[in-house]
């Protein structure tokens, strides 16, 4: 038995900045994580990461295709999936190595394996021999992530109807792919496949792409997929998909369409892992399949607390990095911090890029305005359309709460809009902020001139 004044039970974005956050505290940590993955967790290993590597080569492909538009030809071979993800092997490769550098480097006793809870501050630690180690922790802290939701009449085969896990380990390029959810996951992996190549089709059961978010964003984007190529059936469920000689013959629930397609992506969302962390044994409640938390990251048992996929909520791996950080100040701090969700963005590295923050909708003291379609020197060189601007401000006070961007470079715009939500600034003191020229930030700054 090993005593710590912390044990992080989940290695992902999440649980290694817990980790690195009480090391800087001088605490001693243990960190538990599953043998079957690196530290990172799901980010590093089969989400963020590979799936952004992917997409940065689906870019260069796409604007080798589009070369003539710049005065350049080229001649492109069509693409080998396994070449590319040799290259993305390589990249998680160097990430792995950094971030056991880093953990190294902290001091962070890592246990590798499968925690759960003997007592409230008990967590045994179970290798994939059968061995266990029991570990002791004066606090413990939950993050143990998510794994994507299977639909109920048509479970993952790995071979014909894939999860985003499974679809990453793919090799071979399918004439013709359908994608079931348009969220972030059924967005970014609809433009992947259709810049390489195949004919996709992306069914989403709700009446626009992007269902959490704004309904005219949603519109928007859906108008750009159907532009490139992208068959996009929105307020579209799936009543059956059936395999056989090598295909999977597809129903749909509310009309007599029926297609027939190599491969299926279920994007429909994920869910907590929390199956067999024995949480009864340590008294934390969970509300829905997720571990409760107030604002403060804390479980019900008070030295207990939770952050990440674990929780439910936006399943962000920044968003879990924030978490982590609210959770360290407030284990150690009596001035507790609450998390401020709003502030969090949330975004789609598709094509054309979506970024969201603060609120989506209107409501009886916050009004709407989309920016009009106004040509940005940026946009014109670089032969991409001008973005989508659409601001959530506070009528009374003309503060900012919300906004959603889509368009080229729109995952690294929303950090303007995001400083101004958690921080409550005005329309106007963004439109006293100097905007370099050219670039595609100009946009915000076009958007709050027409604004005021």
């Amino acid at each position: 038995m090993k005593n710590y004044d912390i044990v992080v039970i989940g290695g992902g974005p999440g649980g290694m900045n817990t980790a690195f956050l009480m090391r800087q505290q001088g605490k001693t940590v243990a960190l538990i994580q599953d043998e079957q993955d690196s530290l990172g967790g799901v980010c590093l290993n089969r989400g963020c990461m590979p799936t952004k590597s992917l997409l940065k080569a689906a870019t260069a492909y796409r604007y080798a295709k589009q070369g003539a538009r710049y005065g350049l030809d080229f001649s492109l071979p069509p693409v080998d999936l396994s070449r590319l993800r040799a290259v993305t092997d390589e990249d998680l490769d160097k990430l792995r190595a950094a971030v056991q550098g880093m953990i190294d480097g902290a001091e962070i006793s890592v246990f590798r394996g499968r925690g759960a809870f003997g007592s409230p501050h008990e967590v045994r630690v179970t290798k994939a021999d059968g061995g266990t180690e029991l570990i002791v922790g004066e606090q413990i802290v939950i993050a143990t992530g998510s794994h994507p939701v299977e639909l109920p009449f048509a479970p993952f085969d790995g071979e014909y109807i894939l999860s985003s896990d499974q679809i990453l380990q793919n090799k071979a390029l399918p004439e013709k792919l359908l994608i079931i959810g348009g969220g972030a996951i059924g967005c970014e992996f609809a433009t992947l496949y259709h810049t390489f190549g195949s004919e996709v089709i992306l069914a989403e059961a709700q009446e626009s792409l992007l269902p959490r978010e704004d309904r005219e964003a949603g519109q928007k984007l859906e108008e750009s997929f159907a532009a490139q190529g992208i068959r996009v059936k929105t307020g579209t469920a799936i009543k059956k998909l059936a395999v056989g000689n090598g295909k999977v013959n597809v129903e749909y629930s509310n009309s007599n369409e029926t297609d027939t397609v190599d491969k299926v992506l279920v994007g429909i969302g994920r869910r907590p892992n929390i199956n067999g962390l024995n949480l009864a044994a340590a008294g934390v409640k969970t509300e829905g399949g997720a571990i409760s938390v107030n604002a403060f990251m804390q479980t019900n048992v008070p030295h207990i607390y939770a952050v990440g996929d674990s929780i439910g909520g936006l399943m962000l791996a920044h968003a879990a990095e924030k978490e982590a950080a609210v959770l360290a100040h407030n284990m150690q701090s009596s001035n507790s911090l609450p998390l401020e969700e709003s502030a969090v963005p949330r975004v789609a590295f598709c094509s054309p890029e979506v970024a969201a923050v603060g609120v989506n909708e209107t409501t009886a003291g916050i009004g709407a305005f989309t920016m009009p379609i106004v040509p940005n020197g940026r946009s014109v060189v670089d032969k991409v359309e001008p973005a989508f601007v659409k601001l959530f401000v506070e009528k009374d006070s003309n503060v900012v709460s919300g906004a959603i961007i889509i368009g080229e470079a729109a995952t690294e715009m929303i950090h303007e809009m995001a400083l101004a939500v958690e921080n409550r600034l005005t329309v106007g003191q963004i439109g006293n902020t100097v905007h370099v020229h050219p670039t595609h930030s100009k946009n915000i700054a076009t958007a709050v001139r027409h604004f005021n």
